[in-house]
């Protein structure tokens, strides 16, 4: 009889087996309170006024509390000085209270600034050492204020102090107040009355100009979606900023608006230009009189709605003419594109160029457009060239354009490609001086 062949695998009798340290830290129980009673702790007896002890408190915490994987409590407990709970209700912990230097602690609300400040620079600090809380923070911001309507009036003006000098000093975007155009924190004013607040600290350190650019970046279009629903329309945003004497938004809100509706007649040009080029067939001259007709009608129409000027008009009829160049994906076909284009609606341009700066306008803003498109670069002395022939642009324009009226960018260039043509309009200027001597 055979023996039997155990199928039993071998084991180690008297080994405990190790977890690897990542697999024990994704194993442990998410405990925030004990985070902010650990953070408490550790600064209990340091004077809320001494930032340095306190930054370097924390930077030390940093080797021992696991910041990373509670960024979000971090974040909530330096704002709030506790944790948000579910509905927005701010929880202090049950020994310590509120965090002593939190910013609802250090900003005032007679002077939120220089608190907001001070506390700014904790965060800074903070995030120099430990790089990857930047992000934690950042996303963070969004939850601490999508509950603004919990907090006291006073501590959302001490955030909005906060979150102002965060955004001017560049540690946040402008991205995370999208949130505030939540109906929930609209309806009641709450997101406008914070927004308001946060502007006016902002505006303290950076230009309108700068914030125009900030508010592109973070994609926030229209100021106005901060307000009440019912409110949102451009006299109830004007008596607002007028009450809070920032007239400087009331302007760039009106720019916004005429971008806007510079853009969507741009776009209802187009719409003209390709509904009529999808009905003619090849050398239909017909249509493209026809196209040329609501081409004029249309730039009139918004020349009276708009109260725009001619040469403020003509460069966006020249953009929507151009449109149809953006499908070109080769030089050659950049080329034929273009010079038909002109060819066909030179007759709206010709309208719309009855007077000397309108000239001038479409030939610098041809300019840019050569500039900024490298396909169309080297064409540009042609474009001129097309443009002179269809009578848009008259012997003059050109000749005061190449003397003193040709932009910084790219002049070198488009001066050498215009060259000989404007030596032989300014012959033909001269032999008409002449002429006009000898008949005296």
């Amino acid at each position: 009889m055979s023996a039997q062949v155990s199928n039993e695998k071998p084991t180690l009798n008297g080994v405990r087996i190790r977890a690897r340290k990542r697999d024990a830290k994704a194993q442990a129980k998410y405990e925030p309170e004990d985070f902010i009673e650990n953070v408490l702790q550790l600064t209990k007896d340091i004077e809320p006024s001494d930032y340095s002890k306190i930054s370097n408190v924390l930077d030390t915490a940093g080797n021992t509390l696991d910041y990373r994987r509670y960024g979000d409590t971090f974040f909530e407990l330096l704002v709030t000085g506790g944790l948000i709970a579910p509905g927005g209700i701010i929880e202090y912990d049950e020994e310590y209270g509120r965090l002593p230097f939190c910013l609802f602690e250090l900003a005032t609300v007679d002077d939120p600034l220089t608190g907001a400040k001070s506390w700014t620079n904790l965060i800074i600090k903070l995030t120099r050492r430990y790089k990857y809380l930047e992000r934690i923070f950042s996303k963070t911001s969004e939850h601490v204020l999508e509950n603004v309507h919990r907090y006291s009036e006073d501590d959302n003006r001490k955030l909005a102090a906060g979150v102002g000098v965060l955004i001017s000093s560049g540690f946040l975007t402008m991205e995370p107040l999208r949130i505030l155009q939540k109906e929930h924190l609209t309806k009641d004013g709450v997101a406008l009355r914070f927004f308001t607040d946060l502007l006016r600290v902002y505006l303290k350190d950076t230009s309108v100009d700068q914030l125009r650019r900030a508010l592109a970046r973070a994609r926030i279009d229209h100021l106005i979606d901060f307000f009440p629903p019912n409110k949102r329309d451009d006299d109830c945003f004007a008596r607002h900023f007028e009450a809070e004497d920032m007239p400087e938004l009331i302007e760039l809100h009106a720019a916004a608006r005429a971008t806007a509706e510079r853009g969507h007649f741009v776009y209802d040009l187009i719409d003209i230009i390709s509904d009529k080029a999808a009905r003619a067939g090849e050398g239909d001259e017909d249509a493209y009189k026809s196209t040329n007709v609501s081409l004029a009608k249309a730039a009139k129409t918004a020349m009276r709605a708009n109260k725009w000027e001619e040469p403020q008009v003509v460069v966006l009829v020249w953009d929507a003419i151009m449109h149809a160049t953006e499908s070109a994906l080769k030089p050659e076909q950049m080329e034929q594109l273009a010079f038909l284009q002109i060819k066909r609606h030179s007759p709206v341009l010709e309208l719309l160029t009855s007077e000397p700066k309108s000239e001038l306008a479409l030939l610098k803003h041809v300019q840019a457009h050569a500039y900024k498109d490298p396909r169309l670069t080297k064409y540009f002395g042609r474009i001129v060239y097309e443009l002179y022939s269809a009578d848009v642009l008259s012997d003059s324009a050109i000749i005061f354009w190449a003397s003193k009226g040709a932009a910084p960018e790219g002049k070198a260039e488009f001066l050498k490609q215009t060259q000989s043509l404007v030596r032989k309009l300014e012959t033909m200027a001269s032999d008409d001086e002449d002429d006009s001597d000898d008949e005296e």
